[in-house]
């Protein structure tokens, strides 16, 4: 009886286990990072693929230089866009939009440096209006 009720007690702690570690491969969390970092940057993440992915800059139909004082920039759904901040470069290709919408540039891309508070502007597609 007692050997049933180890089992059963390794058996329950196992698929804790397990399913702690799925929780964290699944919300992008990393054992030794606080959770409400790790999960905010997770949850940062995903929004930021609501606007399109990240891409390679040789993709990229043009290079926008992000200087200190720069508001905004327009861009077009579907469009890959590479943007360079001293001598880095990150590019995006934006999600094609049913209208026309926006988001601040430091979401898509935190480790350019200057991209905080500037608005990208994203036009709608043409795709979804016949256009």
């Amino acid at each position: 009886m007692k050997t049933k009720k180890h089992a059963l007690l390794f058996a329950a702690l196992l698929l804790g286990g397990m399913s702690a570690s799925y929780a964290l491969e699944m919300t992008g969390l990393k054992p030794g990072v606080p959770a409400s970092t790790a999960t905010a940057q997770a949850m940062a993440k995903r929004h930021a693929t609501l606007y399109g992915d990240p891409a390679g800059q040789s993709q990229a139909s043009r290079i926008i230089d992000v200087k200190p004082g720069m508001r905004y920039v327009n861009v077009d759904s579907g469009e890959t866009v590479a943007f360079r901040a001293g001598e880095k470069i990150v590019a995006w290709t934006f999600a094609q939009m049913v209208r026309d919408t926006s988001v601040d540039l430091g979401l898509l891309m935190p480790d350019l440096p200057g991209s905080a508070g500037v608005r990208v502007y994203i036009d709608r597609s043409d795709l979804f209006t016949g256009g």
